[in-house]
């Protein structure tokens, strides 16, 4: 249970804007945190000011005379420094300033209410490590939390958000695009059944390159309005039973005409509060100890597949594990002796998550100095490049005194996400 009545909260933290969830005692749904009775605006610049005095403050520069400082939170992120007229500040320095006057104003907020647990999301969490840690360090350090905080990426936030909505929403699966600060992203999520449980493999893709922001409301906005659909198109060619879009490049009249062509079959949601929702769901799970064992997940950085090795003889066959499913494709360096014995090819047997035909792969290298007298060893590598690129050498290791090696090294490339059996 949510101990004593506290809060828990959701923050989704970017470059531009900051936006704040609440999850009330014994509540079912985050509730958006207004941070102007006036305006009723569900966000805060993500910004400081700062006056003649030197103090700092958050919020709308609404006093006469105050400076601001925005872009601090993306250069703390690659370790940069910002300056500020004739001055530079590390811009790590003027994040932790802002998250600790953040705090103190949703303190104020809840005056009388206890806050006892903080999620913190962001988009550079998706590829950066180091952004979680700087995250939850400064988090850790506000007073009262200590290890009451945890920092998700928008994938997870965005995962975290679509399996709490009813499951005809995400059994076939759940797509979102995010058209923000960054330009285009998109975040795929997939359902397998694997053992009784829920298989999540998710999936995420850069294309900022592609639509960057202002693209599509820049001058040659129906040629950016005809990319992104047709980009949107390719990618929806793999079912999934929602999408979602969010960021504030979906504004305009183009949006409805192109979700419209898009939504065929599935359904369709747009709005700004996604990865806020998401953050305060996972903070809540955490904080109640509401542990969801329905399900588990895989990430961009996990394989999603057992790869075996099949050695035949005419007595046996035998599948060695040389890549399991779940594995941190990065950790993923399995090395094996083999000796040739009356065949010049190798197979290896994949089997994706959650199913149960596996796909047959059978590498042929071009062993010119193969013997048939058991002296052909080589060394057998895979690794992965990516989660769904597996690469397989062979290096001849030559066999002691009999055979020196000859040096050679084979290779080909497995690129699981376009392989048909």
């Amino acid at each position: 249970m949510q101990e004593n009545g506290k809060l828990v909260l959701g923050i989704d933290l970017c470059d531009d804007i900051t936006q704040v969830t609440v999850m009330r005692p014994h509540g079912a749904e985050p509730d958006a945190v207004c941070f102007d009775v006036n305006t009723r605006k569900e966000y805060l610049p993500t910004l400081l000011c700062t006056g003649e005095n030197g103090v700092w403050s958050i919020g709308e520069a609404t006093t006469p005379g105050l400076r601001i400082l925005p872009n601090f939170f993306r250069a703390a992120t690659k370790g940069e420094e910002v300056v500020f007229g004739e001055e530079r500040f590390p811009a790590k320095m003027l994040l932790g300033t802002y998250i600790s006057l953040l705090m103190t104003k949703l303190r104020e907020r809840f005056e009388g209410q206890e806050i006892g647990y903080v999620a913190v999301t962001c988009e550079e969490a998706n590829t950066n490590t180091s952004v979680r840690e700087m995250l939850y360090d400064m988090l850790s350090r506000q007073e009262g939390f200590g290890t009451r905080c945890t920092v998700l990426s928008h994938l997870e936030a965005f995962l975290q958000f679509v399996v709490r909505q009813e499951i005809g929403l995400w059994q076939e699966g759940s797509a979102a695009f995010d058209y923000a600060a960054d330009g285009l992203l998109f975040y795929r999520m997939e359902c397998r059944m694997a053992g009784g449980r829920r298989l999540l493999v998710t999936d995420y893709k850069d294309y900022s390159t592609v639509i960057p922001t202002g693209f599509i409301t820049g001058e040659d906005s129906e040629q950016g309005a005809l990319t992104f659909e047709r980009l949107a198109a390719e990618e929806l060619r793999q079912k999934v039973a929602s999408l979602f879009v969010t960021g504030r490049g979906f504004e305009g009249n183009w949006v409805s005409d192109v979700l419209r062509l898009l939504s065929g079959g599935r359904r369709v949601f747009r709005g700004q509060n996604l990865y806020t929702q998401g953050a305060c769901y996972a903070g809540t799970e955490i904080f109640r100890g509401e542990v969801n064992a329905d399900f588990a997940v895989l990430t961009p950085e996990q394989i999603t597949a057992d790869v075996y090795l099949v050695a035949e003889n005419s007595e046996q066959e035998e599948d060695i594990l040389l890549a399991a499913a779940g594995d941190f494709y990065r950790k993923v360096n399995t090395r094996l002796d083999l000796i040739f014995d009356g065949t010049d090819k190798l197979t290896l047997k994949v089997l994706p998550a959650g199913e149960t035909t596996p796909k047959l792969l059978r590498f042929a290298p071009e062993l010119s100095d193969l013997r048939g007298d058991r002296t052909s060893r080589y060394c057998l590598r895979v690794f992965f490049v990516k989660r769904d690129f597996m690469v397989i050498q062979l290096k001849d290791v030559g066999f002691g005194a009999f055979r020196p090696s000859s040096f050679r090294i084979y290779e080909e490339v497995v690129d699981f996400s376009r392989w048909e059996q």
